[in-house]
């Protein structure tokens, strides 16, 4: 198969993940103001772990594309830790605050 074919694919995927992320995300932080005590809690802990999703798979998709442009050899190991630190304290920190809603509510 061509990997021209297979980048493609994973471009759209990666792209559709994002804004299916942020959609959701949106959906849920509707939902919220809807809603009172810990269903307003729970819908705001999902909205916000979605979002860091989108934030991990937006910075998943930026690197995927860096490499196949050949850019990412040039990129300095500071900035990619530092795109890497802002993934991964987007996913971890919503994750954390969806597990402590969840604790408060049980």
């Amino acid at each position: 198969m061509d990997i021209s074919i297979i980048t493609n694919v994973i471009f759209i995927l990666g792209i559709t993940t994002v804004i299916l992320s942020c959609i959701a995300s949106k959906k849920f932080c509707s939902y919220r103001k809807k809603l009172d005590g810990d269903s307003g809690s729970l819908s705001n802990a999902i909205s916000l772990t979605l979002l860091g999703e989108a934030i991990i798979g937006l910075g998943t998709l930026v690197f995927a594309a860096a490499a196949h442009f050949g850019v990412l050899p040039s990129w300095s190991i500071g900035l990619q830790s530092g795109l890497r630190f802002v993934m991964f304290l987007a996913t971890s920190s919503t994750t954390i605050h969806l597990m402590l809603v969840l604790n408060k509510i049980q």
